[in-house]
């Protein structure tokens, strides 16, 4: 009894967060089954089961790493074997199936689990080797001896006759087998301690397995190679449609059975058995084409040398002809386009009679093979034959019943079947259909769920970000500009040590200037201010600082005679910055005290002398009226 596994990935990721799960289709003999399960479940069904080969399309689909596939190897049967389906040389799985009969639904993982089971099962695929033809068998003790003593030696020499034992006991076996080996053996008292016997043969011949006894252990292990080696089940070679144009530059072009270019190529002074090695890279030719309806002698060569059915046209392609075939290929020059079109010429003369064929092929059979030997001229009832005579001999006769009796019974129970079948499988395909949708609603849900979630908190994140660093950065250019602050004030208050006086700064002579300085600093009874730029300021601007009673105002320039009016009005000096010794920055400035001193009793001085001179006038003029009037 033959057991295969087909197994396909349904969803999920070996390297990604979500853990996959898996399609696993059993065909054991005529009977099948249907599983879905994780890869640890996978893994011990494996082991359970003990089927003669477990098939995939990738292997990259369930191992991650070439120690994770090492370690399965190691744990699974020695007689089951893994096959990778599809490759590159060989075709994918969808192309496979079609070319063995297969009918799959792409989109159904327990389809393609499926396909790879049967295509497995008719010996397509490559067996993953990662072992080569030697067995390292160790022998050694299976406990530590501890420290010594009488009793402990008398312990010691017990284990290590015993290990020598059994190290006899697997050279014997491997005697008898005649299987050729190397030894090495570790001396211990009273025996062996460690033996090693390294086996030139496949570890599956060898009938010895890893065992533990009290005091010995035996581990048999197959020695890896340096990579991955794809054994194929059995060599089949793809069935090409050769077309060939000779001359000075030969020019071959390769199709399969299907009408797919395979390859195309040119060459100035072509040797024939290069021209050979490069069609045979391809595959078997079944029919060797040309565009001349007089076949060339070195066509003939090239067809003698494969024993291929020769296709001529009737006349000689035309040129438009040619580049009619060849529109839908790419190639370099007219040689491979003539080659190209000798090809597709023999494909199309042939097209129907292959479609014909491949919908009559049973499942299981070669479509390329069969198609090959139709051309050739093999009846394709003969190709059949062997089957047909099985399915005869599983038929029951009943002596009893007529000829047209069983005539007429066996064409009703076929029909029959054949319902039965088309309704099973349709029936099959759909609840396979329903499932897959239900799989499909539930993880889309929740994927979508989880996106909307991701990407919402997500936004959030960098929404809080972004204000993050805008406040940064606002902070940061506060700092700076409180650091600089810091920095003038140090040196504003060294300047106070050494005699000088602290000043209020105006930016500009306006109303709102005036009254943020008074709210973030207060301008107070004696202060001083100092105005950078005076040209703005009016009449109220000049009363608002008047009421605050200052000492003195600083002003870097002229100011407007309403406002010096005012000033005068109340005897506050005005004093020019060149007239005293200033130092200002970043709204802060110092004053020498002592020469600001000087200048302000000089500016009160001239004040009170104008105020007298004005006294004076005024008596004057006042006297000059009383005598006039008299």
């Amino acid at each position: 009894m033959s057991c295969i596994f087909g197994v396909d990935i349904i969803k999920g990721s070996i390297h990604g967060k979500r853990k996959p799960s898996y399609a696993v289709f059993i065909l054991k003999d005529e009977n099948t089954s249907e599983k879905i399960v994780s890869k640890s479940k996978l893994f011990r069904m494996v082991r359970q089961y003990k089927p003669d080969i477990v098939s995939f399309d990738s292997i990259s689909e369930v191992f991650g790493s070439k120690e994770e596939l090492i370690k399965f190897l190691k744990e699974i049967p020695s007689k089951t074997k893994l096959v990778q389906v599809s490759s590159v040389e060989r075709g994918s799985l969808p192309y496979l199936s079609k070319r063995y009969g297969l009918k799959i639904d792409l989109r159904n993982p327990m389809d393609e689990a499926k396909a790879s089971a049967y295509l497995a099962s008719f010996g397509i695929g490559d067996e993953v080797s990662m072992f080569v033809d030697k067995t390292i068998i160790t022998v050694s003790r299976n406990r530590s001896l501890g420290k010594g003593g009488w009793r402990q030696n008398k312990y010691r020499r017990r284990v290590h006759d015993s290990v020598r034992q059994i190290y006899r006991e697997i050279k014997r076996k491997l005697d008898e087998l005649g299987l050729e080996y190397e030894e090495e053996v570790r001396k211990g008292y009273g025996g062996i301690s460690k033996g090693i016997l390294i086996v030139h043969a496949d570890k599956t011949t060898i009938p010895i397995n890893s065992f533990k006894t009290r005091d010995v252990q035996v581990k048999v292990e197959a020695v890896e190679k340096d990579r991955i080696e794809y054994i194929p089940l059995k060599t089949t070679k793809m069935h090409t449609i050769v077309g060939v144009d000779p001359g000075t530059t030969t020019a071959i072009a390769i199709l399969d059975l299907n009408g797919n270019l395979l390859g195309v190529k040119s060459q100035k002074n072509w040797k024939l058995h290069n021209v050979i090695d490069y069609i045979l890279s391809f595959g078997k030719p079944v029919v060797i084409a040309t565009d001349k309806s007089t076949p060339p002698d070195y066509v003939l060569k090239i067809k003698a040398a494969f024993n291929a059915i020769l296709y001529t046209p009737k006349e000689d392609i035309s040129v438009e002809k040619k580049k009619n075939l060849a529109s839908h290929y790419k190639f370099v020059n007219d040689h491979e386009r003539d080659a190209i079109a000798a090809a597709k010429d023999a494909f199309n003369s042939h097209k129907n009679k292959l479609m014909s064929i491949e919908k009559r092929i049973p499942a299981g059979f070669d479509s390329d093979k069969i198609k090959a030997e139709i051309l050739k001229g093999v009846p394709l009832k003969d190709l059949l034959e062997k089957k047909e005579e099985v399915a005869k001999k599983e038929k029951v006769v009943h002596e009893e019943i007529t000829k047209e009796d069983i005539a007429r019974r066996e064409k009703l129970i076929r029909e029959l079947e054949e319902e039965n079948q088309i309704l099973r499988t349709k029936i099959a395909e759909l609840k396979n259909e329903i499932e897959r949708l239900r799989s499909k609603i539930v993880s889309l849900s929740r994927e979508e769920h989880e996106r909307v979630r991701k990407d919402n908190y997500i936004r959030s994140l960098e929404a809080e970000m972004a204000e993050l660093r805008r406040t940064l950065k606002e902070k940061d250019k506060t700092i700076e500009e409180l650091n600089a602050r810091i920095e003038v004030l140090k040196r504003m208050k060294l300047l106070e040590f050494s005699g000088w006086k602290g000043v209020k700064v105006l930016r500009k002579f306006t109303k709102d200037e005036i009254e943020r300085v008074d709210k973030e600093y207060g301008i107070n009874e004696n202060d001083i201010i100092y105005i950078e730029d005076s040209s703005g300021g009016g009449k109220l601007s000049a009363e608002m600082i008047c009421s605050k009673r200052v000492k003195a105002v600083i002003v870097q320039n002229e100011m407007s005679h309403l406002a010096q009016s005012v000033f005068d009005e109340n005897e506050i000096p005005i004093i020019y910055a060149n007239e005293v010794e200033i130092e200002s920055g970043d709204g802060i400035a110092v004053i020498n005290a002592k020469m600001f001193n000087e200048v302000l009793n000089k500016k009160l001085e001239e004040m009170n002398r104008r105020k007298v001179d004005m006294v004076e006038k005024l008596f004057l003029e006042y006297k000059s009226k009383r005598q006039f009037r008299q």
